[in-house]
């Protein structure tokens, strides 16, 4: 009986990190502590971006910094945003995350933070255009409205009962509030100044800078991931209080252009009026190479025994990812898509792995493994002539290169410094080659494709679309 390989999942559990930097294959640490270095140096509030991507790690590196904030006996907050955007105004989100965080203080004691809750139910309301609507969908009791006095219940009551009444008496009832809201236009200015002095008294207490994460704000609808924005710079630029907005900005600022219709390009970056300073991630495709991500996902999907074994498969999928220049999330959704569709032919996997990964904009599959091969081959041995020394190899050209093709380097890479013996991909090669030169070009491809074709081949100009036809039904 065939062994089966069981495939070994395992989703990222951000929510139990025990390790910060744990599993760093890009050596985000590196940028963690200087961000830490630089949060504790300010003396002033600020509003942060850490700009990256989609799949470039922003989440792994925030929830790995968070960690080690803590570990540095940081107040973190960490906030998801997207799970949130049904809010209409994230207000009070914001204000009720740092009020607990607040609570986890030992600098800030209990009555203190009831006084903030106080002033920050008092701010909603404020903020309410139609008291009872922002009132029924923002549950201000969350916040412990019940300590916001007197005056506040009063409101609400009054709001609770606009809310309760007929529809034809609705209209008359609002237009009152909004009419009283301009009378009141200056006791809502103080209402404001009084929240924002509480929220600077309170921060001030703290021996450290509390960081507020703010997540997946890509993912968010349009309007809330812009009025969050707005908020955070209007009500919480505070000493002591540093947000960091994990975003992807062109992504955002498209997201402005069709909420508000502001063209960056010709008005400048409307992002900027609130955001302080912009640490651009480095991108992962440019400066780092993905043995050990390529390593680790083919040890999960059971393609490795462990994760010090090697294999031709997994020094083609290098060479695929070095051509193709996936970010990490995309190059693992890659690899998933092959785990599913593999099949028990080692030879023909290396096939399946090339065209899930991408042909991309090469003629035909000839010179896009080709290419391949040639990156792998730079990649693995960057000096011939120390290669062919350490091999006792001699053979040379006149100009003193190596005069052996690109698939006999990547067969003597394997098989010398690698140990790997069997391998395919310098015979498909040849393959192709010898058939540019020979009378009868069908036999010599005919003799190599049938071996490792999805389906029975019947002409080599089928090859490719027997696989794609396979891939394209599979998913």
């Amino acid at each position: 009986m065939t062994e089966i390989k069981q495939l070994n999942w395992q989703r990222d559990n951000f929510e139990n990190i025990e390790k910060a930097w744990e599993g760093d294959l890009w050596e985000r640490k590196c940028l963690g502590i200087q961000l830490t270095n630089y949060v504790d140096r300010l003396q002033c509030g600020a509003v942060l971006a850490l700009d990256a991507r989609w799949g470039e790690g922003k989440t792994w590196f925030v929830r790995h910094w968070q960690k080690h904030l803590e570990n540095e006996n940081h107040n973190v907050i960490y906030l998801d945003a997207f799970a949130n955007d049904y809010l209409d105004d994230p207000f009070l989100t914001i204000a009720a995350e740092i009020s607990q965080a607040f609570k986890g203080s030992n600098e800030i004691d209990a009555e203190e933070i009831e006084d903030f809750n106080s002033k920050t139910a008092s701010v909603l309301i404020s903020l309410a255009a139609i008291i009872p609507m922002i009132a029924a969908k923002a549950s201000m009791h969350w916040i412990g409205l019940g300590g916001a006095g007197e005056a506040i219940q009063e409101i609400y009551k009054e709001g609770k009962d606009v809310f309760d009444v007929a529809s034809d008496e609705m209209a008359s009832k609002v237009k009152e509030q909004i009419e009283k809201k301009i009378e009141n236009h200056h006791i809502e200015k103080r209402t404001i100044q009084d929240f924002k002095e509480e929220l600077s008294k309170l921060a001030e207490k703290l021996d450290k800078p509390l960081v507020f994460i703010i997540d997946e704000l890509d993912r968010c609808r349009p309007d809330f991931a812009i009025r969050l924005i707005e908020r955070i710079k209007h009500f919480f630029d505070i000493k002591n209080i540093v947000f960091i907005l994990v975003i992807n900005k062109p992504q955002l600022l498209q997201s402005v252009k069709r909420f508000y219709g502001y063209d960056s390009e010709m008005n400048g970056d409307y992002l900027e009026k609130f955001i302080d300073f912009t640490v651009h991630m480095s991108s992962e495709s440019d400066i780092y190479d993905f043995e050990e991500v390529i390593k680790y996902q083919l040890f999960r999907i059971g393609e490795l025994n462990s994760l010090n074994d090697r294999s031709e498969l997994f020094y083609w999928a290098l060479g695929l990812q070095l051509d193709k220049k996936f970010n990490s999330r995309e190059l693992i959704k890659k690899l998933n898509k092959y785990a599913l569709l593999r099949t028990s032919h080692q030879k023909k996997n290396l096939i399946l792995l090339s065209l899930i990964m991408g042909q991309g904009p090469y003629a035909n599959y000839h010179i896009f493994i080709s290419s391949v091969v040639k990156k792998i081959n730079e990649y693995l041995c960057n000096d011939k002539h120390l290669f062919m020394q350490r091999h006792n190899l001699s053979t040379w050209g006149s100009n003193g290169s190596s005069d052996i093709g690109e698939s006999e380097w990547f067969r003597l890479i394997l098989e010398k410094d690698l140990e790997i013996t069997d391998t395919f991909i310098d015979k498909l090669l040849a393959a192709y080659e010898n058939a540019k030169k020979s009378s009868d070009p069908e036999y010599q491809l005919s003799n190599v494709l049938k071996e490792v074709s999805i389906f029975e081949l019947d002409h080599s100009n089928n090859f490719i679309k027997d696989w794609q036809s396979y891939i394209h039904k599979g998913l």
